[in-house]
C-alpha cells in the first residue's frame, strides 16, 4: 500500500511553509513538494498586513474569508517562530535601501527606526563594491527623513571581495550577509564600529546618540542551525535597512523555515514539480475529491496520496498560473482550477492598481476552490492559499505577508 500523508503542500513560498509548519505542529503527517523557494527571495525582511479591517470589508478580498481572531493567530505564529520580530497596534517604520522610511506591521527590532523627535548621528557603514546600493542617495534621503540627525558615510572594505573588484564583479547583499555571519565578519564589524565610536568621541560627540546603519543582514534571527547566538554585541547600536533583491532576509528565512519544518517531522521533496492529479467525484455531489498528485522528480513520475492538499504555488509571479498569448490559455498549473480573470489586464498609469494582480482562484471560507461561473466547490479536499487567491493586490494594498501567513495558517487548522 502506498504511503498516505494527512496533507501535501504544493509550493515552497511563505504561505506553503506556514501551512506545513503549522500542520506539523498539530501532529499531522505533512509533505511539502516544491520546485524552489517561490518569491521568498524578494522578502524585504518585513511582514506587511495592510489595513486589515478595511480590507476585510472588501467583498472578495482574502481577508474577508477570516475573522479577526484567525488573522491575529497568524501574527502570533510568526512572532513565536521569529522571536526577534515585533509588532504594535500602529505600523512600525524601517529604512529602505534608498534611505526612505517605509511602514510595516512585523519587523525585527534591529530595523525599527528611532523616534524622529530624537537627535543624534546616523553613520551609514557602506561595504565597498556592494551592488545596486547608492550611499549618497540613501544618506540624502535619511537626512530629509530625520532633520534632527546628522548623517555620515563610512566605507568598509572586506578583504575577500578585493579580488572580485579587480575582476569587475560586484558583491550582492546576500554575499555581504554571509560574511557578517562569520566570526571574521563579526570581528571586522566590531573593529569598524569601535573606530566610529572613537572618532566621533574625539570630535566632541560623546553625548549624542550614535546609530550605525547597514544595508545588509547582520543579526542572526533566522538561525537555521539553532547553535549560534544572535550575533555579538557591539559598542554602538546597529540598525539594518530592509533588503533589496536578491534578499538576504529571504534567503535565510527560507532556510530557517525549512529546518523548523523538518525538525517537526515534516518531509520534503525539493526540486520537484507537481504536474497533474487523479481524482474522483464525491457521491451525490458535483464536487470532486483529489486522491493523489503526480510529481516529476529526478526524471521520474511519482504518485503521491494524501487526505488533503494545499495549493501554495504563488500565482502569476510564482509560476503557479501559466499565461499564454491568448486570454483563454491562462490556467492554474497543477489542479487545473478555474480562475477569476479580470476583463482588463492592465491600467494605463504605471503606479496605479493593476487589474492582473486580481487574477487567481476564488474560494469559499474554507479556502476550497470555487468555479466562478457556478459558485460550486470544485475540489472538496483542496485548499488554496497565498498569492494564488484572487481579488487582492499585494503591492497597492501592502498586505502580501499578511495574506500569505493568514491563509497558510488557516489551511493548516483545517487539516
Amino acid at each position: 500500500m502506498r504511503e498516505m500523508w494527512d496533507a501535501i503542500v504544493v509550493g515552497g513560498g511563505l504561505a506553503g511553509w506556514t501551512a506545513g509548519i503549522r500542520a506539523a505542529q498539530r501532529g499531522k503527517k505533512v509533505l511539502i513538494v516544491a520546485e524552489g523557494v517561490g518569491t521568498l527571495y524578494y522578502f524585504s525582511g518585513i511582514f506587511d498586513y495592510g489595513d486589515v479591517e478595511g480590507l476585510r470589508h472588501l467583498p472578495k478580498h482574502p481577508y474577508s474569508l477570516f475573522d479577526a481572531e484567525m488573522i491575529e493567530s497568524g501574527k502570533q505564529f510568526v512572532q513565536e517562530l521569529c522571536p526577534d520580530y515585533l509588532g504594535k497596534d500602529k505600523p512600525l517604520s524601517a529604512l529602505t535601501v534608498l534611505g526612505t522610511a517605509r511602514q510595516g506591521d512585523l519587523m525585527p527590532r534591529s530595523m525599527i527606526l528611532p523616534d524622529r523627535q530624537e537627535r543624534g548621528i546616523f553613520v551609514l557603514l557602506v561595504p565597498e563594491g556592494l551592488k545596486d546600493f547608492f550611499p549618497e542617495i540613501a544618506a540624502s534621503n535619511m537626512a530629509q527623513e530625520f532633520p534632527g540627525w546628522e548623517v555620515k558615510i563610512k566605507k568598509v572594505q572586506v578583504e575577500i571581495f578585493r579580488e572580485w573588484e579587480q575582476l569587475g564583479r560586484s558583491a550582492s547583499g546576500v554575499d555581504y550577509a554571509a560574511i557578517w555571519r562569520t566570526e571574521e565578519g563579526q570581528n571586522l564589524l566590531a573593529r569598524e564600529i569601535e573606530a566610529i565610536k572613537s572618532e566621533l568621541s574625539a570630535t566632541g560627540n560623546k553625548s549624542e546618540k550614535i546609530v550605525v546603519v547597514l544595508p545588509s543582514l547582520v543579526r542572526e534571527y533566522f538561525d537555521a542551525s539553532r547553535t549560534k547566538s544572535h550575533g555579538r554585541e557591539f559598542s554602538l547600536p546597529i540598525m539594518e535597512m530592509s533588503s533589496f533583491i536578491p534578499s538576504p532576509h529571504g534567503r535565510y528565512l527560507a532556510e530557517y523555515l525549512k529546518h523548523r519544518f523538518t525538525d517537526l517531522g515534516g518531509e520534503l521533496m525539493l526540486g520537484a514539480r507537481a504536474a497533474s492529479l487523479q481524482g474522483e467525484s464525491v457521491p451525490d455531489n458535483p464536487t470532486k475529491s483529489c486522491g493523489e498528485i503526480i510529481v516529476h522528480s529526478m526524471g521520474k513520475a511519482v504518485n503521491l496520496k494524501a487526505k488533503k492538499f494545499i495549493l501554495a504555488t504563488g500565482g502569476l509571479l510564482g509560476g503557479g498560473i501559466k499565461v499564454g498569448i491568448e486570454r483563454q490559455s491562462i490556467r492554474e498549473g497543477v489542479f487545473n482550477l478555474p480562475l477569476y480573470v479580470p476583463q482588463e489586464w492592465s491600467a494605463s498609469q504605471f503606479l496605479a492598481p493593476q487589474p492582473f494582480a486580481q487574477l487567481g482562484v476564488e474560494t469559499e471560507k474554507g479556502l476550497r476552490p470555487l468555479d466562478p461561473a457556478t459558485g460550486q466547490v470544485v475540489w472538496d479536499n483542496v485548499h488554496v492559499v497565498g498569492r494564488m487567491l484572487a481579488h487582492w493586490d499585494p503591492w497597492t494594498q501592502r498586505c502580501g505577508g499578511g495574506v500569505a501567513v493568514t491563509s497558510g495558517y488557516a489551511a493548516a487548522e483545517m487539516i
